[in-house]
């Protein structure tokens, strides 16, 4: 079951990563594996420190790429040990979601990837050191109750997919999972238990933590656009964008053309933001603001539960347009809404 499991995840994954308008409307009547997000706010001692950001100091935190991985297309994946040890180090990670009452782990963290002997280590740690999450498996294993497995994905950009399933002391099985593009970004990882989320990371950060970042002040209104859908044209959308980080979608859902009016805000759990890059068919530089990510952008498990959105702005710095204004709901076809380029009132 479990690598049956895990077979749809990769297969899934690449659309989940670089589809189209057009694949996300296609793929909207599809109900994937679903993996629970946990919405509680992260606690109030978060421990963090002063690090600039967006031209002032915040207690926030960003997290760039330190590793390339330009290499990783010339490994031979049947050997584990050359692939273990080209990824092995220590990899700086963005950790953006918890289990609840975990919010202090939010904040700057490390992926640790090593090989000793026949030993395969994957290991998250958080800003104080503490060990999140930890397996330890046989490198030479490919099934049973521990093993790991190295996939070589192609695409563009090309990636590699880095698993190890393991039992914790408490004889439960704990996944520990990253996708890693070849120049260096972990654009998707997270630990589960049982396949239930735990932790989510990532590195290729440029704000998370609890504060929003101050893009929402400069966006805070009321937009307007046509929603980018083959049904209920025409549709205008209302979008209506708070300084605090709430953003309400107003209009039609694709597909079933239901009245859509949801909100989401961003609380400091499962919101980021990172570089724009080739998805949803961008071709503008800039940035994402992703709020409720586990739960509907990108999922690594496909789950699209209500509701997550993603705003593009062409720069995180008091932007004054936006590129595109999406929103993602369960069932996705019936709540899904994406707008180009709205117009601010």
């Amino acid at each position: 079951m479990i690598n049956l499991t895990y077979r749809l995840v990769i297969k899934t994954q690449r659309f989940a990563k670089y589809f189209s308008v057009s694949a996300v409307l296609m793929a909207s009547i599809v109900v994937f594996i679903s993996c629970g997000k946990d919405g509680t706010a992260a606690d109030d001692d978060d421990h963090q420190e002063e690090t600039p950001i967006e031209g002032g100091t915040s207690s926030e935190f960003s997290v760039g790429i330190a590793k390339n991985f330009s290499g990783a297309a010339s490994l031979t994946y049947t050997d584990a040990n050359a692939v273990a040890d080209f990824y092995a180090g220590e990899h700086p990670v963005a950790i953006y979601a918890t289990p609840a009452g975990k919010g202090s782990d939010i904040g700057k963290g490390k992926l640790v990837l090593s090989r000793n002997g026949t030993t395969f280590t994957m290991k998250l740690l958080n800003a104080s050191g503490s060990i999140l999450a930890e397996n330890n498996v046989d490198i030479n294993a490919n099934g049973g109750s521990n093993y790991k497995q190295f996939i070589r994905v192609s695409g563009t950009p090309s990636n590699t997919t880095i698993t190890t399933w393991a039992n914790t002391t408490d004889f439960k099985r704990q996944q520990i999972l990253i996708y890693a593009n070849d120049n260096g970004e972990l654009y998707d990882g997270y630990t589960s238990i049982e396949f239930s989320n735990q932790y989510r990371f990532r590195n290729n950060v440029e704000h998370f933590g609890t504060t929003p970042p101050a893009a929402f002040a400069s966006l805070k209104g009321v937009w307007e656009g046509s929603a980018l859908q083959p049904t209920c044209n025409p549709n205008p959308i209302t979008v209506t964008i708070s300084a605090e980080g709430s953003v309400n979608f107003k209009g039609k859902a694709s597909m079933t053309c239901a009245v859509q009016d949801a909100t989401v805000k961003w609380d400091g759990q499962d919101d980021f933001v990172r570089p724009n890059t080739m998805e949803f068919n961008q071709v503008e530089a800039g940035s994402q603001i992703a709020i409720d990510y586990g739960s509907t952008i990108r999922d690594s498990q496909n789950n699209n539960k209500r509701g997550g959105a993603l705003l593009v702005v062409p720069k995180l710095k008091d932007p004054t347009s936006l590129l595109d204004a999406q929103y993602y709901a369960t069932p996705s076809y019936a709540g899904m809404v994406i707008v180009r380029k709205p117009v601010k009132k």
